[in-house]
């Protein structure tokens, strides 16, 4: 039999509202988001502050915004309704606090934190203070989800009972990754297998782990195995030092679907009978967004999440970002490295 994959629901940018945006740090990720946001969507980017003399009037000559060398006066802009926080994962808790603190919606970048009390700590000011706060988990947004998520709902690939993804990069040559408080390579970039795997299984009861550590005892690598109350398994892969294809690959009792060859940025989905050599049917991203350009779709989603009066995203919310954190924790507890 032959399956079919439902075209993505992509937000039509021009539909919701244009809101204006802050960026709290000018940090190398935030070059690529402004990038992608003022290419692709109709949100305003329109100043830029870093504590580093020099950054961001540099940062802010290249993208045409307003530069501040402190973040209390861009917090203090009444012309700001969100603000996008690309720091280190370590400084997210308190700047993040001191956006909502200031009445600002918030784009935290992936990791939000590394401790899941300190993300649990963010989410909780944002409600109190009755703003949308959301971990900036880009892939969530990009089409192929969209289409992920219709076959969940339709049951298509019916009961989940293996999930197999990998991220693994050439990355030795990135130093924040090798810098206690920085992110290790599991947060910064085992968050995206993990959260993947939650995309399709849930939350884990059981968590077992392996890894390679360096001489300051930051994990290389990492291989990890998330079991689940229904029967359930996840099988991850991440590696900061080889690079294999990023593949994400889903078997369920009714059929199976490859993301890739990189399951976290725009691509291709191909499904398939559970049958060996099963014809499949494959749908390809031809969308004119390409690579980390895909940063911009969660802008565009933040401000119609705004514009419902939603608090956390419908696509991850609160509890799941808290709780893929609490699988980092656990899988650094068990190899007994030292990220922090």
């Amino acid at each position: 039999m032959t399956l079919s994959i439902p075209a993505p629901r992509v937000i039509d940018p021009a539909s919701v509202t244009p809101y204006r945006w802050g960026i709290m740090g000018a940090a190398g990720i935030a070059e690529s988001f402004v990038a992608g946001v003022q290419k692709h969507t109709k949100q305003q980017i329109v100043a830029v502050a870093s504590r580093t003399p020099g950054k961001a009037e540099d940062f802010a000559s290249r993208f045409g915004l307003e530069a501040h060398n402190n973040y209390e006066d861009l917090l203090a802009r009444e012309d700001i309704d969100v603000i996008y926080v690309p720091t280190l994962p370590s400084q997210h808790k308190d700047h993040a606090l001191m956006a909502i603190a200031a009445g600002k919606h918030v784009l935290v970048e992936k990791p939000i934190a590394l401790d899941p009390a300190e993300a649990a700590e963010i989410f909780a000011a944002a409600k109190a203070k009755g703003v949308l706060a959301m971990e900036a988990m880009w892939t969530r947004y990009l089409p192929q989800y969209d289409s992920i998520r219709q076959l969940l709902e339709a049951g298509t690939l019916g009961e989940i009972e293996m999930v197999n993804v990998s991220m693994c990069q050439a990355n030795l040559e990135i130093p924040r990754l090798w810098k206690k408080n920085h992110g290790d390579p599991l947060f910064d970039m085992g968050i995206y297998p993990i959260s993947f795997a939650q995309t399709f299984l849930g939350n884990p009861i059981k968590v077992t782990a392996q890894g390679v550590l360096n001489k300051d005892g930051i994990d290389e690598e990492v291989s990890a195995q998330l079991h689940y109350a229904n029967g359930g398994r996840a099988y991850i892969l991440v590696s900061g030092r080889a690079g294999i294809g990023g593949i994400g690959q889903v078997g369920g009792t009714k059929a199976k679907l490859n993301v890739g060859p990189e399951f976290f940025v725009p691509s291709k989905l191909e499904l398939a009978d559970v049958e060996f050599n099963a014809p499949y049917t494959t749908w390809v991203d031809q969308f004119p967004v390409n690579a980390h350009e895909g940063l911009s779709y969660q802008a565009t989603a933040l401000a119609q999440f705004v514009d419902q009066g939603l608090l956390e995203s419908p696509y991850e919310s609160h509890a799941d970002s808290i709780a893929n954190l609490e699988v980092c924790a656990e899988i650094i507890r068990l190899i007994g490295a030292q990220i922090v």
